[in-house]
């Protein structure tokens, strides 16, 4: 069976590992809704075995094994696509938009006040040892003013990421431009590089040394970082051979458009019997976009969180011809259904965080995507 106009792109930068991949017109598909069995994934890729493999699994898919069945992931959108290419093309050049377009504001879907109220919430769970760190997520919305490959390009060029991502079908789109890796399996070694840390960076033309020694420099960032990073390094542990888990890098800077970051880089072996899609499907959701720990975190999320997160938060990535797997973290994502566009956004809240600063730092993730 082919299937037309299902395109799939994804590109990186100089930073990172992430190939740039442009892939069309696959041989089969396979969607699934939060009720299906993730069986069905692992029969897909045994199917296509040595061929290239593009999809998502949304935040909901992952966390159904902490949180109650929820109501689909919204949008008809399906909460696990995989998708089988007989080729796809190794991209070196940058895409030229063949036209100028202009994009159209986001806007917050929820008030201050009510984000104030659920901030005060969290904070009150903290105090009482219910967890130590949860992201809280809302959303920006926008509507659509090109064609959906158009704004994935158009965006891309505000937003030189390292693990960015584009999913099509006939009535929706996803558009990842995604700082983050989720993990990287390749040889049976596994990667991932959980980011916790953010301050807004100033206009290019400013200096901003400043706000680097600031976040480098915060105790509560640091702490909001370290705890991801046991996190990981726990979930690494069940699936990795014993004594093979290391962090190779404790705290580094990434540097982006609107946003400083830091992350750190974990490593392990995998188990000898473990399938890399079975370790993917293992660790998500993954630990910096759900909390500490993580079971508790999902069920507050679950609680306080208006809509399904979907795709965002959720991840996205290719298998190689070779069985080599790369899957990001689906942040900074936009959704398009019809005309409308879905961007999901949040912060990680610990004990020591401030309401004010938490609720600015929505808006400092969202700014390299508006006019």
């Amino acid at each position: 069976m082919t299937l037309n106009k299902k395109t799939a792109i994804f590109r990186g930068n100089r930073h990172s590992e992430w190939k740039n991949i442009i892939a069309r017109n696959p041989i089969d598909s396979i969607s699934l809704d939060l009720s299906d069995p993730s069986s069905l994934i692992l029969e897909f890729l045994d199917k296509y075995k040595g061929k290239f493999i593009a999809g998502f699994i949304s935040y909901e898919y992952g966390a159904k094994k902490f949180i109650p069945p929820v109501c689909e992931t919204g949008k008809r959108i399906p909460a696990v696509c995989f998708r089988a290419y007989d080729d796809f093309d190794l991209c070196k050049n940058k895409k030229i938009l063949s036209k100028k377009i202009k994009s159209k504001p986001f806007i917050l879907n929820i008030d201050k006040g009510e984000y104030c109220r659920n901030f005060r919430k969290i904070k009150n769970y903290i105090q009482k040892g219910e967890f130590y760190q949860i992201n809280y997520t809302n959303y920006f919305k926008s509507v659509q003013f090109a064609k959906p490959e158009e704004m994935f390009w158009f965006y891309r060029l505000e937003n030189n990421v390292g693990y960015s991502a584009f999913i099509e079908d006939d009535d929706w789109s996803i558009i990842s431009l995604s700082p983050e890796q989720f993990i990287k399996i390749e040889e049976g070694i596994i990667t991932t590089r959980p980011i916790k840390g953010t301050i807004k960076r100033p206009l290019k033309s400013k200096n901003s040394n400043s706000e680097i020694r600031h976040l480098l420099n915060s105790e509560k960032e640091k702490a909001e970082l370290y705890m991801i990073i046991d996190l990981m390094r726990n979930d690494l542990g069940k699936i990795c051979k014993t004594g093979s888990v290391k962090v190779i890098k404790k705290r580094s800077l990434q540097k982006l458009e609107s946003v400083f970051h830091t992350y750190g880089l974990i490593k392990g072996e995998l188990k000898n019997n473990l399938a890399p899609i079975e370790a993917l499907l293992s660790m998500i959701p993954g630990g910096s976009i759900s909390g500490c720990p993580k079971k508790r975190a999902c069920e507050i999320i679950f609680e306080l969180e208006q809509k399904p997160r979907g795709i965002y938060t959720g991840t996205i990535g290719y298998i190689l011809p070779s069985g080599a797997l790369q899957f990001n973290i689906a942040i900074r994502t936009i959704v398009n259904h019809g005309r409308d566009l879905f961007f999901g956004v949040g912060s990680g809240i610990t004990v020591d965080s401030q309401m004010d600063e938490e609720y600015q730092e929505l808006f400092a993730k969202v700014a390299s995507f508006q006019p």
